[in-house]
């Protein structure tokens, strides 16, 4: 807390989901201050921004800011620009771990990721199974007084990179919407953020899963 006002501490903040996050917590009225930690400056200008190099590999927990109310997680990458199955585990286990295990360090009571429907940490698909083994580590957090995990479906946005894979996958979703259920729709970037953002202002005590379909209930 800054004065009255919130100082929220995200990481990913260039990514899709973060980028639509860090515009809702800047144009917030309850926010104060929001720190990114990002690996170079963005080039965004806000007076309510101050952005944190880091290097993932060697950070610790004395980078972390002061006065910190909620960590939101929007770390994450795909097996193509990893690159290696060693590479997608380091940034979607062990970053996304270490900034959980340092926000609980730093006594910020609230920490917000986004993980990924399907997550199971016995799950024979391995991006599925990095996720459920990286949900079942935070969990066991238990000084962290909130935690929630959001668990969308096919993601739709703007991306730099094109997909064609993920393309065609999102034309067929989105053609076939209206049979398709709600725990498995594609949903928008911007609808996970202000699902992020409304547990955020109102946060529960515990350790939480927010469906796709609840996601998008939130946004209807």
């Amino acid at each position: 807390m800054i004065g009255n006002k919130k100082h929220y501490l995200i990481a990913g903040s260039t990514g899709l989901i973060g980028k639509q996050l860090l515009s809702l917590l800047l144009n917030d009225p309850e926010t104060g201050k929001v720190t990114s930690l990002v690996r170079k400056p963005s080039g965004i200008t806000n007076e309510k921004l101050e952005e944190k190099a880091i290097n993932w590999d060697t950070f610790t927990d004395n980078e972390f800011p002061p006065n910190v109310d909620a960590t939101f997680c929007c770390l994450g990458t795909t097996m193509a620009n990893a690159g290696s199955k060693d590479a997608f585990r380091k940034v979607d286990f062990e970053y996304v771990s270490k900034l959980a295990v340092f926000s609980q360090r730093k006594d910020i009571p609230q920490f917000h990721v986004v993980s990924a429907a399907g997550s199971n940490p016995n799950s024979k698909i391995f991006y599925n199974k990095v996720k459920g083994r990286m949900e079942a580590e935070i969990q066991k957090l238990d000084q962290l007084k909130s935690i929630y995990i959001y668990r969308p479906s096919m993601l739709l946005g703007d991306r730099k990179e094109f997909r064609f894979g993920e393309f065609a996958g999102k034309v067929l979703m989105k053609g076939l919407s209206f049979i398709i259920p709600k725990s498995s729709k594609a949903i928008y970037d911007s609808q996970v953020a202000h699902a992020m953002l409304h547990h955020a202002e109102q946060p529960k005590k515990g350790s939480h899963i927010v469906t796709n379909a609840e996601m998008l209930d939130l946004s209807a």
